[in-house]
């Protein structure tokens, strides 16, 4: 307190002014704005404002995002962020400067992640110049994240706490990247974010991950799958679809049969596609309804040529595991 003190009458000032102000930040658990400041010592906004700014210029306060102010010599306790803890996982997303203002515009295309972060805050560490680490942090040093009408998260950073050689090379055009979050930092599953377009997709990531890596194909890529295996320099891409022949509609049941038919063709024409440019193997798991008609089974053993595996399912209490099982036995 004396050194506040020496600061104050140094600069000319009288004390009463300044000590009950310094006094309240010396109590205060967290920050406080200006408005908290005021309400606290009963006296006006206009008053209180020029206090705490000399008190920054004198480097007693130190001033942070949103307005707020809190007493310099702890100013890094507020600022620090944990130790990483628990697993990293990359999703897909992308960056672009944001026009001739100083910001920059990140997006997350996870609608898990969305539901569980809108509102919170965090901060951005660069990898490289495709790669970055989100980590929570708190309103009075982070960047908010906002979860969009388009199930997406976007988060606003100032081109300042990027590096330059990343700034200077993007424009107004999305730029794909992949971000890292760490599991536990925003109290989600691998399961949680598989889930984005159906829960099986979530039950059988979680699986995987025990025999290998995991990942999502990026938007921005003309290919379509649920989930990317990695095991033995291996990637496999996983399609998943629920849907059985029997299901209720709105069509006529040879109809919905047809249209149902259609989108397991759409799906093993991509993985043709996938074997021919990468020479790895491919699944696609679905309802075990479908062994009843028999041009499955003769696609099921046309697509081995390729190397693309129909799995069957009935999608009940253990059916993950067994399927992921089947899955790295076709790479051992």
């Amino acid at each position: 307190m004396e050194d506040y003190e020496c600061i104050i009458k140094r600069e000319g000032k009288d004390l009463k002014f300044y000590l009950p102000v310094i006094n309240l930040f010396r109590k205060s658990k967290e920050p406080l704005s200006i408005k908290d400041v005021a309400k606290s010592l009963n006296i006006s906004y206009s008053a209180t404002k020029p206090r705490l700014h000399k008190l920054a210029k004198w480097n007693i306060l130190k001033g942070m995002k949103r307005g707020y102010y809190c007493l310099s010599s702890v100013v890094k306790e507020y600022n620090k962020i944990t130790s990483p803890s628990g697993k990293l996982i990359f999703l897909n997303g992308c960056i672009r400067v944001m026009g001739s203002s100083n910001g920059v515009w990140i997006t997350v295309y996870n609608s898990k992640f969305g539901e569980q972060a809108n509102g919170l805050y965090c901060n951005i560490q660069c990898i490289d110049q495709n790669k970055f680490i989100i980590r929570k942090s708190n309103k009075f040093s982070g960047s908010k994240l906002y979860f969009l009408l388009s199930k997406s998260v976007g988060i606003s950073v100032s081109r300042k706490l990027l590096p330059t050689k990343i700034v200077s090379s993007l424009s107004n055009k999305s730029i794909p990247i992949k971000i890292g979050i760490y599991l536990e930092d925003w109290g989600l599953s691998i399961k949680d974010l598989f889930s984005t377009e159906s829960k099986e997709e979530g039950e059988l990531a979680e699986e995987l991950d025990k025999f290998g890596e995991i990942d999502k194909k990026n938007k921005f890529e003309d290919f379509k799958a649920d989930i990317l295996f990695t095991k033995n320099n291996h990637i496999l891409p996983i399609e998943i679809t629920n849907t059985n022949p029997y299901s209720t509609g709105k069509f006529k049941q040879n109809k919905r049969s047809g249209i149902k038919s259609s989108l397991i063709l759409e799906r093993l024409y991509f993985f043709i596609k996938w074997n021919i440019s990468y020479k790895s193997p491919t699944v696609l798991v679905i309802n075990q309804d479908w062994l009843k008609f028999n041009w499955i089974r003769k696609e099921q053993e046309f697509m081995k040529r390729f190397n693309c595996h129909i799995l069957f399912t009935d999608f009940k209490e253990g059916w993950a595991k067994e399927v992921s099982k089947d899955i790295v036995r076709l790479i051992e």
